[in-house]
């Protein structure tokens, strides 16, 4: 769970580096694909309700503020799904202090999917000291769905002094739009590790256009890389279907440059063979550099290679024990459109999920 304590820092790291990056890629994007597909956010499942009742049950039952926190870093971890909006808040309510607020917020920050302006206006409202609701603006101003120059100054306005108001629109300006398929990255070291099998040209309907699996999955990983990427990264893009292949031998900086390489190299990409999931995880992790996060996305459960979820925890579980840096892997279960049964997405959805679970990553299941 390295990754949380980045955070902070992400929301003020400019983006001035890649403006050219962004200039040329989002007007390209939406040539290709139109505006309404490329805006297109279709959502996850989330933790479910008897989940929720449980945990919350569990945490009103806390007798100390110490406790409330113990109870709430041991759980978070327990499933592996997104907490929607609604559940995020109905976290925060149960949660007394300032310090302990801002604690709670890294914590559920890998978990949490997207907040809206009204959201983070909801949350910097619970806060009694502005240096804290500064403090909880640094860490959620990524999460932000709706980044625009209205909902900025909704958020601003949150704030009394002029001088945090500057501040404040400065955390602001400094951000993209977390991507509802990828979330945000902030791993130095990260992979992109994409299922390029003959499923994922299924097509789906996006805000009225009809797109395939990969095509989507194109955009939203370009859209990624372009926009939040920082030259102090490093990544790959590794694809499989009937075995895997990589775009660089290994982890390359994220220049400008090589970010727009690697989107040459993820548009000119193709569907082909069967699911071969590990074959692409052995890729990923075939690096002496201190990998931090992998982002793997797949619309199935393989037929080839590992195949089994008690084979893919051991394969994991082996994977991290030779590692002095543990990598976390964040699954997407992407199942728009085709022709599954609620099984097959079932058994999708459970598959990618013990991935996350045992390397402590993030999972999302997304199907329609």
């Amino acid at each position: 769970m390295n990754k949380i304590y980045l955070l902070a820092f992400v929301a003020l790291v400019g983006i001035s580096t890649l403006a050219l990056t962004q200039f040329n890629t989002e007007p390209a994007l939406r040539a290709t694909l139109g505006a309404g597909a490329v805006d297109f956010c279709p959502q996850p499942q989330y933790r479910s309700d008897a989940w929720m009742k449980t945990f919350l049950a569990g945490l009103s039952s806390q007798k100390t503020d110490d406790a409330t926190m113990q109870f709430l870093q041991a759980q978070i971890p327990t499933d592996s799904h997104v907490f929607s909006t609604e559940q995020i808040i109905a976290i925060f309510n149960q949660i007394v202090f300032d310090s302990s607020r801002l604690q709670a917020i890294t914590w559920l920050n890998p978990y949490i999917l997207t907040l809206t302006s009204q959201n983070i206006v909801d949350i910097l409202g619970k806060f009694a000291f502005s240096s804290n609701k500064m403090g909880a603006l640094k860490l959620i101003a990524n999460t932000l769905s709706d980044v625009s120059d209205a909902s900025k100054k909704v958020i601003v306005d949150q704030f009394t002094f002029s001088s945090d108001k500057s501040d404040a629109q400065a955390i602001l300006n400094a951000i993209s739009a977390r991507n509802c398929i990828y979330g945000t990255i902030t791993e130095k070291v990260a992979a992109f590790v994409i299922d390029i099998s003959g499923s994922m040209d299924y097509t789906f309907k996006a805000n009225g256009e009809t797109i395939s699996r990969l095509a989507f999955v194109k955009s939203q990983l370009t859209k990624t890389l372009a926009e939040q990427l920082k030259p102090y990264q490093k990544f790959n893009v590794i694809i499989f279907g009937n075995s895997a292949s990589q775009w660089k031998p290994d982890y390359v900086d994220a220049t400008p440059e090589n970010i727009q390489a690697a989107i040459a190299y993820i548009n000119k990409l193709t569907t082909n063979g069967a699911t071969n999931i590990s074959s692409g995880l052995d890729l990923a992790f075939n690096t002496k550099q201190a990998l931090n996060g992998i982002y793997l996305l797949s619309d199935g459960v393989p037929n080839s290679g590992v195949q089994t979820v008690d084979g893919i925890k051991k394969y994991l579980a082996d994977k991290n024990a030779s590692r002095n840096d543990k990598v976390h892997v964040n699954t997407i279960s992407f199942i728009m459109g085709g022709t599954e049964t609620q099984n097959d997405r079932n058994l999708s959805f459970q598959f990618l999920n013990a991935i996350a679970d045992v390397t402590n990553g993030s999972f999302k299941g997304i199907s329609g």
